[in-house]
């Protein structure tokens, strides 16, 4: 494939092309639904395809083509110039200079040479541990194992070249248990980068007992309390607080942060990093979608914001480096910016001695409208939780159809504790333990 991108970039310069990125990738997914001890649904999905993003008098254009054909790759080289020619110059559009990427291995061959059958038993004993867990379980709505084998290619006229390939596959579980005519829900993940990885009876019995949990819950009172956010939740709430934490949402002032970096938002123990070195992440790659190498940005360092994330065109404006976070949907589009794997770390307290510990809380095993109820510009957030109460130290009764409210900066700033069971949540890529809350809002009765 480098050959083919090695043509695009000498298409681009003869065509009068300032500076040259070539980018592709190619590689199969593969998805596997059951319900009912049957198989609903198999399919395996291809793609192949390059993209090229030029620059000339200081304007950039983008195309793109899933024909590599030589008729088509010139016709991405003309179509990129025309879309170049009608850009306004922007000074800031620039390409990376060459840089040697850390050697990581992101690739599993076992993946690779598992079968379907085996990928359908998993998707299978999933749905089973979950039926087999309680019998107050009577569906389970979604049962999916996924995977996919990617392999990403680039080149550019600044000496960037470099290609990896990577893999990942999860399961999933999605449960309804019933009791009293009441219908509670649950689900769970377990996601690796082979099937030896996976976990799929533990992924079942986890969804069912988050869903029987809640059965017969009903509003608390309106009180201000301590919450402890399950890794679930917690995921949830990190990847929005991530889309404020670019150097573009700041750029474009559409962040909360922008006027706080070196200033604390957070509790004193408090760690979040962009790590997309990490062994186990499944966002980890050498390097970045423009070919800058990857890295571990402290974002949040002892309580303090400490970076925003960066691709070239963001640092360049800033006058500073990329923080290796160019991202890109596929080939089909030019570079963004966002993370890569979130990872939240302190000191971790055990989960029983952090209940132990609370006198009147609410342990929040589920929230609805994270995304849609949490504003990364004011900071305001209003969701729907569900969860258990907390009293005296114990899990008490459960709970529904209250709501959580606050701002976003002072929820961190009242963290005051990690717990020990941080975990992988597939909500982009988060790594993250339960996180424990001071003095939040929740509206009830």
């Amino acid at each position: 494939m480098l050959a083919e991108l090695d043509g695009l970039l000498e298409r681009a310069a003869a065509r009068g092309a300032t500076g040259a990125e070539a980018y592709a990738e190619q590689g199969t997914t593969t998805r596997v639904k059951v319900f009912e001890q049957e198989v609903e649904q198999l399919t395996q999905a291809r793609r192949k395809g390059v993209g090229l993003r030029v620059l000339r008098d200081g304007s950039t254009g983008y195309a793109f083509s899933t024909d590599l054909a030589p008729a088509a790759l010139d016709a991405v080289a003309d179509r990129a110039l025309a879309n170049a020619a009608v850009t306004d110059p922007d000074e800031h559009s620039v390409l990376p200079e060459a840089q040697s990427p850390p050697a990581l291995d992101v690739f599993d061959p076992r993946l690779a040479t598992s079968g379907e059958d085996d990928k359908i038993e998993l998707a299978l004993s999933v749905e089973r541990a979950a039926l087999d867990e309680d019998p107050r379980v009577k569906l389970v709505e979604d049962t999916v194992y996924a995977d996919g084998d990617i392999e990403v290619f680039i080149a550019s006229s600044t000496g960037v070249r470099g290609s990896f390939r990577e893999n990942h596959c999860y399961v999933f579980a999605y449960v309804l248990a019933e009791e009293d005519e009441r219908v509670e829900t649950g689900l769970s993940f377990s996601v690796g980068r082979s099937l030896a990885a996976l976990e799929p009876r533990s992924c079942g019995a986890e969804a069912a007992q988050r869903a029987c949990r809640l059965l017969g819950a009903t509003k608390c009172r309106s009180m201000k309390a301590t919450v402890v956010l399950d890794p679930f939740v917690a995921a949830s709430f990190v990847s929005v607080l991530s889309s404020a934490l670019t150097a573009e949402a700041v750029q474009k002032g559409r962040s909360l942060f922008a006027p706080l970096l070196g200033e604390v938002v957070a509790g004193a123990g408090v760690e979040l990093a962009d790590d997309g070195l990490h062994p186990d992440g499944l966002a980890s790659a050498p390097f970045d979608a423009e070919g800058v190498p990857c890295r571990r940005t402290e974002v949040i360092a002892a309580g303090a914001l400490a970076s925003f994330l960066h691709n070239t065109y963001t640092a360049h404006k800033a006058g500073c480096a990329s923080t290796g976070n160019a991202t890109r949907a596929s080939y089909h589009g030019s570079p963004g910016v966002g993370p890569t794997n979130l990872v939240v770390a302190g000191a971790a307290t055990p989960l029983a001695d952090i209940v132990g510990g609370i006198e009147r809380g609410v342990l929040v095993t589920n929230a609805v409208g994270v995304h849609s109820g949490a504003n990364p510009i004011s900071g305001q957030f209003s969701v729907g939780i569900n969860g258990v109460l907390i009293e005296s130290g114990r899990l008490a009764a459960p709970v529904r159809e209250v709501t959580l409210a606050g701002d976003i900066v002072a929820m961190l700033q009242g963290i005051v504790a990690l717990g020990d069971d941080a975990r992988w949540i597939p909500q982009g890529s988060v790594l993250t333990p339960s996180i424990v809350i001071e003095g939040m809002s929740i509206a009830g009765t």
